[in-house]
């Protein structure tokens, strides 16, 4: 396991918790521009635009586009992941930022199907790769390199909150033309805010990685020999390396079966004659286990590491994915069901670069997200469109689809293998071969 910090688990400071509530607010800019909105906007856009079809064919359309833009993300996935190594996180959460608001208000404004699908691809494809994946990912793991498990678990609760509030927020404003404009409006305002909130590496404004106590010119020191020591992971080093393969598509199974079970949540209670209300409730409900989930999985990624803490997360989403696919009105196991779906929600988006982190070390967990956030993207992306082929008629055969990638995803994590650590930088050893060790 990752030797662990002197100081508390969540002695952050101050400036290590003001980059934690920054991701905050990154990841739920991710969830409202890519997955969560899919339970609202394709019917609230139908209203407005009744010459695009229906609700039910927008709501197809903007599934299969989605999809679409994560595949497409796959390559934008490398390109961003070479942009942030040499530019950094702050000029790509200015960038992404911008375009998301951008990609907004031509949402909210055309009058054009064919325009409209094409900016739900930008949209999933810009901000799953540069609000959820680059900026908050590379964010956590520099500044937290032994406590990013749980940094992330703090981190990652915009996730669920988003899924918690948004579709109350947006229903609430009604009309989508409106609400999409306010989204890009937050973006743009938030790409300005980045410019100065947004601190590359905790070195440069005076304070020690995982808040510990440290001379500032040694830490300074460490992280230069610790970027050179990551330089040596070229592409053929990382595609060479087996946690490679087994983070990018096994834990790429299980991002899959998250996308899966909450872009139509709502969508399966109704189908299962749950009142819509209570179904909306029911998701509500979820998100708000999920904040809770995503702190219970950090602390066991710090407790008994990333590793079985991925493991166990695999086996929980077995159950979920069970109790969704033989689900009743009934309100105890709707209840229930809502639980496991939750804590499901609080965890992915902290396992996954926590795992990466783990295999490659402070620096090296850009030069490895480089390969491995093209796979998670490809295998993530093909939630709607399992969904939109398979589950059109009725969900419950996607979720068998889900059943056994889980299942493949478990058997790929046990197969990844945890390295050794640098006593003093807490970086991976004998990570630039072909294999790593035991």
């Amino acid at each position: 396991m990752n030797p662990t910090t002197k100081k508390a688990a969540n002695s952050f400071g101050p400036k290590g918790w003001s980059m934690i509530f920054y991701c905050v607010i990154s990841y739920y800019l991710a969830a409202v521009l890519s997955t969560d909105t899919l339970n609202w906007y394709p019917t609230a856009f139908a209203a407005i635009r009744p010459e695009w079809g229906g609700a039910e064919t927008v709501s197809n359309l903007s599934n299969m586009m989605a999809g679409v833009g994560g595949w497409l993300g796959v390559v934008a996935a490398i390109v961003f992941s070479v942009m942030a190594a040499k530019k950094g996180s702050k000029f790509m959460a200015v960038l992404g930022n911008f375009l998301c608001g951008i990609v907004c208000i031509i949402m909210a404004l055309t009058p054009s199907l064919p325009i409209f699908c094409a900016m739900v691809i930008c949209n999933t494809f810009i901000a799953g790769n540069i609000q959820l994946n680059v900026v908050p990912n590379n964010i956590m793991n520099i500044w937290f390199p032994r406590k990013k498990g749980l940094a992330l678990g703090w981190a990652t609760m915009g996730l669920p909150i988003c899924t918690a509030t948004i579709i109350l927020i947006l229903s609430a404003i009604g009309n989508a033309t409106i609400a999409y404009i306010a989204i890009g409006i937050i973006c743009f305002a938030f790409g300005i805010i980045s410019i100065f909130w947004v601190k590359n590496t905790p070195e440069e404004v005076g304070a020690i990685p995982d808040n510990e106590e440290m001379d500032p010119q040694l830490a300074k020191e460490l992280m230069e020999r610790q970027a050179q020591e990551a330089k040596k992971l070229t592409t053929g080093v990382i595609l060479k390396n087996r946690n490679t393969w087994m983070i990018g598509l096994g834990l790429g199974f299980l991002w899959m079966t998250t996308i899966g079970l909450v872009s139509n949540f709502i969508t399966h209670l109704i189908a299962c004659e749950v009142d819509y209300s209570f179904a909306v409730g029911m998701l509500t409900f979820a998100a708000l286990i999920g904040i809770v989930g995503s702190y219970i999985w950090g602390i066991l990624d710090l407790k008994i590491g990333t590793k079985k803490a991925c493991l166990i997360y695999g086996i929980w989403y077995l159950v979920a994915l069970l109790l969704m696919i033989f689900l009743t009105n009934s309100k105890p196991m709707v209840l229930l069901a809502a639980i496991f779906v939750g804590f499901g929600i609080g965890g992915i988006g902290n396992l996954i670069p926590s795992m990466i982190g783990t295999c490659f070390g402070r620096f090296g967990f850009i030069e490895a997200n480089r390969a491995i956030a093209p796979m998670n993207t490809a295998i993530r992306s093909c939630a709607l469109v399992i969904i939109s082929i398979i589950g059109v008629t009725h969900l419950s055969l996607s979720y068998w689809v889900f059943f056994a990638f889980v299942i493949i995803g478990i058997i790929m994590i046990f197969l990844i293998k945890i390295p050794k650590y640098d006593s003093e930088t807490g970086d991976p050893i004998g990570i630039y071969g072909d294999t790593t060790n035991n």
